[in-house]
């Protein structure tokens, strides 16, 4: 949830920061980096797999447009399958093959 700002001669807490994803394009994330307030945020796009560093090096809360939901699921997914991280589903076929 992003905060909301009353009175603007509170300081800014330049360490809060927050990700809206906003919608996707193929590989690609859109979204709104936002820094301790609201009025500071810039429109980025960016490959899921930097999109995720760029979310952990910069320690963010992180929101998804409704709207965006379900394909920034499916690109989360696709992007784990494509660099190899083995989902539950994966793991439990693999183990299926095994057995016959």
């Amino acid at each position: 949830m992003l905060p909301v700002t009353t009175d603007r001669l509170t300081p800014l807490d330049m360490s809060r920061r927050w990700v809206n994803v906003t919608g996707t394009h193929g590989p690609f994330v859109q979204f709104s980096f936002i820094v301790a307030d609201p009025d500071l945020s810039v429109e980025l796009v960016l490959p899921y797999l930097a999109f995720s560093e760029f979310c952990e090096a910069n320690g963010v809360e992180l929101s998804v447009d409704p709207t965006a939901a379900t394909c920034f699921e499916r690109l989360k997914w696709r992007s784990r399958k494509a660099s190899g991280e083995r989902t539950t589903l994966t793991a439990e076929a693999t183990r299926n093959e095994e057995v016959k």
